[in-house]
C-alpha cells in the first residue's frame, strides 16, 4: 500500500468518527420520548385548571409567604463584627482588608473631614469679610453724610455771618448818615442863628445891662418874654452872655441888655 492510499484511508476513518460523534450529539440533545409524553400530560393537566382556582391558590399562598419571610427575618441572628470586617453604615460587610487599607481609609476620611472643616472655615471667613466690608461701607457713607452736613452747616453759618456783617455795615452807614445829617443840620441852624444875632446886634452903647439870676424852671424863652415881651430877645441874651444854645441852669446870672 502506498503512502497516498494510507492517508486516504486515515481520512475516511476520521470522517466516519466525526459523523458518529455528531449523530450521538444530536441524539443526546433531543429529549426522550417518555419525557415528551410526560410534558404533554402536564400541559394538558395545567390547561384543565380554571382561572378561578389559580387566583384562589395565589391569594392563599401570598400571606403564607409573607408570614414565612417575616418569621425568617425575626429569627435571623445578629452578625458579629470580627477583626476582618469593616462596618459600613448599618450593615456589617465581611472583608479581608489589611491594616494598610484601613489606615488608608481612615486617612481618606480624616482628609475629607479636614477639607470639610477648611471649606467651612473659608465660607465663614468669606462671610465675615463680606459683613466687615458692608459695615465699612456703611461707616464710610455715614462719615460722608456727616461731612456733607458739616460743610452745609459751615456754608450756612458763613452766609449768616456775612449777612449779619452786611446788615451791621448798612446800619452803621445809616447811623453815620443820620449823624452827619444831624450835625449838618445843627451846624446850619447854628450858622443861621449866628447870622440872625449878627443882623439883630445893636450898638452896645445904646443898651443898659440888667443882671438876672435864673430861677428854677426858667428858660430863655420865659426870660425873653418877661423882659422883651417876645422871643426875639433870646438871640440878644445869648450873644451878651456868650451862650451857644438855649440851655441855662438855676442860679446862673445872665446879662439882660435893655435899650435906653
Amino acid at each position: 500500500m502506498s503512502r497516498v492510499q494510507k492517508n486516504e484511508n486515515e481520512n475516511d476513518q476520521a470522517g466516519e468518527l466525526r459523523s458518529r460523534i455528531e449523530r450521538q450529539k444530536a441524539k443526546s440533545s433531543l429529549p426522550k420520548r417518555s419525557k415528551v409524553h410526560q410534558n404533554k400530560k402536564k400541559k394538558s393537566k395545567v390547561k384543565k385548571f380554571p382561572m378561578i382556582q389559580l387566583l384562589a391558590l395565589f391569594f392563599i399562598l401570598l400571606p403564607i409567604g409573607f408570614y414565612t419571610l417575616y418569621t425568617y427575618l425575626q429569627g435571623r441572628p445578629v452578625p458579629v463584627v470580627k477583626s476582618d470586617q469593616v462596618v459600613f453604615s448599618e450593615e456589617s460587610i465581611p472583608t479581608t482588608a489589611t491594616a494598610d487599607d484601613l489606615n488608608e481609609k481612615e486617612s481618606a476620611k480624616a482628609k475629607a473631614e479636614k477639607e470639610k472643616e477648611e471649606a467651612e472655615e473659608k465660607a465663614k471667613a468669606q462671610q465675615e469679610a463680606k459683613e466687615k466690608a458692608k459695615a465699612q461701607q456703611e461707616a464710610d457713607e455715614k462719615a460722608k453724610a456727616q461731612r456733607e452736613a458739616e460743610e452745609k452747616a459751615k456754608v450756612q453759618r458763613e452766609a449768616e455771618e456775612k449777612a449779619k456783617a452786611q446788615r451791621e455795615a448798612e446800619e452803621k452807614a445809616k447811623a453815620q448818615q443820620i449823624a452827619d445829617e444831624k450835625a449838618k443840620k445843627a451846624e446850619t441852624e447854628k450858622q443861621k442863628a449866628s447870622e440872625n444875632v449878627q443882623a439883630a446886634k445893636p450898638d452896645k452903647e445904646g443898651y443898659k445891662v440888667v443882671l438876672h439870676t435864673v430861677q428854677g424852671e426858667e428858660t430863655l424863652f420865659r426870660i425873653s418874654m418877661n423882659y422883651y415881651k417876645s422871643q426875639e430877645g433870646i438871640a440878644l441874651i445869648r450873644e451878651w452872655n456868650g451862650l451857644n444854645g438855649n440851655e441855662i441852669s438855676k442860679g446862673q446870672v445872665l446879662k439882660i441888655p435893655i435899650k435906653k
